[in-house]
């Protein structure tokens, strides 16, 4: 086995067991450690998307504005920040009009924007649809 050291080859049947189960923990934990830093990067990037209700229930900032741009620097040949920007605003306006109740989680405002049928909001379906 790989990082085996000559005092390995006495261990006992259970002390051997016990160093594999060790071996296989610390490569658990460094795997997990990974996948939560891919997450964190990705929620950093995108987790301004799925706030539905931040999003489009209260008067847009300057933020969303500057985390738009700030994701097309990430992404600069699939979209344009002011692109997404003015998307969100558009979708905005459009669930304004609505008469039913604003979709609440990020499946529902997906499913609003298919559903509209219109390609106007199709940079806003690509990010959902990723995410």
């Amino acid at each position: 086995m790989p990082g085996e050291l000559t005092r390995d080859a006495g261990l006992s049947t259970e002390e051997e067991i016990d160093r594999i189960m060790r071996s296989v923990l610390d490569a658990i934990q460094q795997e997990i450690k990974s996948r939560l830093t891919r997450l964190n990067d990705i929620n950093s990037k995108f987790g301004f998307l799925l706030d539905v209700k931040k999003l489009f229930n209260k008067p847009l900032d300057n933020e969303v504005q500057i985390r738009c741009k700030n994701l097309s620097r990430f992404y600069n040949t699939d979209f344009a920040g002011p692109e997404l920007y003015a998307e969100i605003c558009d979708c905005k306006i459009s669930l304004r009009n609505r008469e039913n109740v604003l979709p609440k989680p990020s499946i529902e405002f997906l499913t609003f924007i298919i559903s509209s049928g219109r390609m106007i909001f199709l940079i806003l379906e690509l990010h959902f649809r990723y995410f």
